[in-house]
């Protein structure tokens, strides 16, 4: 359903988030190698949720990506949106572009059930509300094989 793009975009800003501050930014090759992604493509990923100002860079020696407190409120439908577009909270399960109530592919109601439940949970979920989970204990963004072989090396701040 999501893109790799989107999934990599959904992950490093949640990371983003967990471990930066206004003051302290964190570098693209830091992020890719935490999350274990090609840096060159979440380079292209990061530059354009810049574009679109959900995360701040700044480049030069002390620079890096960072996110304010504003953009931590966005809802991941956003990001989502930015990233993959949103054709396919309307799309039809079978592809047809005349699937409708009135005319339904073979998997249209099931379908839609689980289409708008992804709306809804996307549409309500914040980026600060991913990072309260990982702060609380509650949920991991990095590979678990980073903890169990002793390579992790960000600190939380």
């Amino acid at each position: 359903m999501l893109s790799k793009s989107c999934i990599y975009a959904l992950r490093s800003i949640v990371f983003i988030a967990h471990h930066t501050t206004t003051e302290f930014k964190i570098g693209i090759k830091e992020i890719a190698r935490e999350l274990e992604l090609p840096a060159h493509y979440l380079g292209k990923i990061l530059q354009q949720l810049t574009k679109h100002s959900i995360i701040q860079s700044v480049k030069g020696p002390n620079g890096g990506f960072s996110i304010d407190e504003k953009s931590q409120k966005i809802k991941l439908i956003t990001i989502i949106g930015v990233i993959d577009g949103l054709d396919f909270f309307n799309s039809c399960g079978f592809g047809l572009k005349e699937c409708s109530k009135e005319h339904p592919c073979p998997l249209h109601d099931n379908f839609k059930i689980y289409r708008d439940g992804l709306l809804d949970l996307f549409s309500s979920k914040s980026i600060l509300d991913m990072v309260s989970k990982i702060e609380d204990g509650n949920a991991f963004i990095q590979n678990a094989n980073l903890y169990e072989t002793g390579k992790k090396s960000i600190k939380k701040y």
